[in-house]
């Protein structure tokens, strides 16, 4: 049993919000010789709910809990004692991770229990305007049907706790946000499901899973557009090679299968992007086995492409050539690659997945720009550790990149990407020596969107991740796209990185800009002025003085503010006034010797 001494207690900083939005719950456990001992989880009318959160030295705690569905929402905090064996903080009852699981009926040794809260969630209505020339889509993953054991690899913990696909208020909540910042279309990614085959029905077990949470999915979304929303389309992702690559009869077997089983679907009728007069559908091909143009040696330029695509050229070019044409009767297929800038694939017609540049290739089809992706962090040809990646970067890289659209205003602007969170362990990644990191791999070298824990700890050790800020500057981005921001500047800060542990006796601070022109830039170091009208990034500050420990370095536009807070702990709801465009990064400073 618990010392009686030790108690929990919950408080909400809103007793109703809308629903989607977020209600922030204050936790307090009252053993402070080791408040740090438990994790603690939310549940929310008897099932879990809410990332996992661990008190800090004073026994406190903050979740940021989203709640999608309209009613009463009783909320209740369990703790259970921490275990330091697993970076997850428990190893036995790991299943208590997951959303969706039920309070267990009798409580495990050594729990406690809170008090109970409850806040009233509302229904709202969503109004979104017609979609412009440019169609925005958000590239989101159903793969998560395999339990806690699917978030090893995680670098963050989603704000709605680890989850299953299967799990509807999962995908409720994601479309709410989804809809919140203007997406017009989810790109359903079922991209590595069918390697080596020769036939659709040679699919794996695995790949059921995954149809069957998109059939959840599409009903989510089916029960949204009747309750009024405004829900985005859907358009399937599935692929042909990245890895061993399939056969043409394969895919075409498998696009009758999607548009027997799901277009034709009266249910989900409406629910489709229709492109050129056909639902799109998007095929992933690195090695370009789809186009007869192609050659091997484009596709094995990329290091990890060799690794996985298992045939030397010769072999690919001879299975390129044996390949009938796809079967585009029901659909318009569009073909994506990869690592574009390497492949020079977009000069076929293909689109990109994610681009290892800050400019990446714009496809154009008949002299018009038709896509491009804009990416949160974008890994190189030898992964996430290659010197050519860019990490988050406070934003710079998604707004960089996002520059390329805005320049050439094509069709297609994909948003890489929703929900990742899944790479390779220390030690099994690609590449002969198991180092060529991929997909994700640690909280500045990952590119994620969903809404995180700002605390909560990740698989290599980060102590928290994003929040909502890429979630807000998506909106922000996308309104500027569309004209409704051209009155503001969003700015980010990439270096330092926020809550760097920094030394050396000079600073560098770099930022990027987009949006309204600043006439110049100022730079503060707490809060002190160390110049103004600074014509660019980057800039150099001597910090030799400085005190060990922790400072703040700030930049600000100057002459032209923003709507836009780009808050890491709440979704932003763009302000009717402008205020100043500043971004604030903590870091801090180690002694010297």
């Amino acid at each position: 049993m618990p010392d009686r001494a030790t108690t929990i207690t919950i408080a909400a900083d809103e007793q109703s919000i809308a629903m989607g939005h977020s209600v922030r719950i204050a936790a307090r456990v009252s053993d402070v010789e080791t408040p740090g001992a438990w994790v603690l989880l939310l549940f929310v009318n008897g099932r879990r709910w809410g990332a996992h959160e661990r008190p800090d030295a004073q026994g406190r705690a903050t979740f940021l809990l989203p709640l999608p569905n309209p009613g009463a929402a009783r909320i209740q905090v369990l703790a259970l004692p921490v275990d330091t064996t697993h970076w997850m903080g428990l190893a036995q009852q790991r299943d208590l991770l997951l959303a969706g699981r039920w309070m267990p009926d009798l409580l495990p040794a050594r729990a406690i229990l809170s008090n109970s809260i409850t806040v009233e969630v509302s229904r709202r209505a969503i109004a979104l305007p017609a979609p412009g020339d440019t169609l925005f889509g958000m590239q989101w993953e159903p793969w998560f049907t395999g339990g806690t054991p699917r978030w090893e690899t995680a670098q963050a913990v989603p704000l709605i706790g680890f989850y299953d696909s299967y799990n509807r208020d999962v995908t409720r909540q994601h479309l709410l946000w989804l809809m919140d910042i203007g997406v017009d279309f989810l790109l359903i990614d079922w991209t590595n499901h069918l390697w080596g085959k020769q036939h659709w029905d040679e699919r794996p077990d695995y790949v059921n899973a995954l149809l069957h949470a998109t059939q959840l999915a599409l009903e989510v979304m089916a029960e949204m557009r009747d309750e009024g929303l405004p829900v985005p389309k859907a358009v399937l992702f599935p692929g042909l090679s990245n890895g061993r690559p399939t056969t043409m009869q394969a895919l075409n077997e498998e696009l009758a299968c999607i548009y027997h089983t799901w277009v034709r679907n009266p249910r989900f009728a409406g629910l489709w992007l229709d492109f050129d007069g056909k639902p799109l559908i998007v095929v992933l091909d690195t090695a370009a086995i789809g186009d007869p143009r192609a050659t091997s040696e484009s596709a094995l330029r990329v290091p990890f492409f060799k690794q996985t695509l298992e045939l030397n050229a010769a072999e690919l070019d001879a299975f390129r050539a044996a390949q009938p044409p796809v079967d585009d009767s029901q659909f318009t297929v569009r073909w994506m690659s990869s690592q574009n800038e390497v492949t020079h694939h977009h000069e076929l017609g293909y689109w990109s997945w994610m681009d290892g540049t800050l400019e990446p290739p714009v496809t154009y089809r008949n002299g018009k720009a038709e896509a491009v992706t804009a990416s949160i962090g974008i890994f190189g040809p030898q992964g996430w550790l290659d010197e050519s990646a860019h990490g988050r970067r406070g934003g710079a890289t998604f707004i960089d990149t996002f520059r390329v659209a805005l320049r050439h205003r094509p069709r297609i602007v994909f948003l890489h990407q929703f929900n990742e969170y899944s790479g390779q362990a220390e030690g099994h990644g690609y590449g002969p020596e198991r180092s060529i990191y991929v997909d994700t791999y640690d909280v500045e070298r990952s590119d994620d969107m969903e809404p995180t824990s700002l605390t909560a700890p990740g698989c290599r050790g980060d102590r928290g991740g994003w929040g909502f800020f890429y979630l807000n500057l998506a909106r922000a981005l996308i309104d500027l796209y569309r004209g409704r921001a051209d009155d503001c500047a969003l700015l980010a800060v990439s270096s330092p990185v926020r809550h760097a542990t920094l030394s050396g006796p000079t600073l560098r601070i770099e930022w990027s800009a987009i949006g309204a022109p600043a006439r110049g830039f100022s730079v503060l170091l707490d809060d002190q002025l160390i110049r103004a009208g600074i014509a660019a990034s980057p800039f150099d500050v001597d910090v030799s003085g400085l005190p060990a420990g922790a400072h703040t370095v700030s930049v600000i536009a100057e002459g032209v503010g923003t709507r836009y807070p780009l808050s890491y702990d709440r979704l932003d709801t763009p302000r009717s006034e402008a205020m100043p465009a500043r971004v604030d990064v903590p870091f801090t400073l180690q002694g010297r010797p």
